[in-house]
């Protein structure tokens, strides 16, 4: 069973999330807010995939926090973000990215691209 972190200071969306991806047959290992326990959390987890929200709590963006997970670990991203900003999708291809995908996120989206990554 797959292993999925769940980075979102919106505990709404998180909940959401949580939901579809246990509908899923997914594992949610952690949900976490801001980019230094999504750190942390990728540590302790060892998650698959991590489901990454760009615009999080904290002193830096999803994006950053994929970067600084990236050194450590291979762990695949899908960044939901209500911004769909050409700068900001090149800056998030250069991490392990397997989605880019702006808000609301459906469930039929996410489990499309949960089920390709297989």
């Amino acid at each position: 069973m797959k292993k999925i972190l769940i980075v979102e200071d919106d505990f709404l969306l998180s909940m959401i999330n949580t939901k579809y991806i246990e509908m899923l047959g997914y594992k949610v290992v952690a949900c976490v807010t801001n980019g230094l326990d999504a750190i942390e959390a990728v540590k302790e987890h060892s998650p698959d995939i991590v489901i990454m929200d760009v615009r999080i709590d904290g002193g830096m963006n999803g994006i950053e926090a994929m970067e600084e997970i990236s050194k450590f670990s291979s762990t695949a991203v899908i960044y939901l973000t209500g911004n769909s900003e050409k700068e900001l999708k090149e800056r998030a291809a250069k991490t392990n990215m397997l989605a880019f995908c702006v808000k609301p996120v459906h469930f039929e989206e996410l489990s499309k691209i949960l089920k390709n990554e297989k």
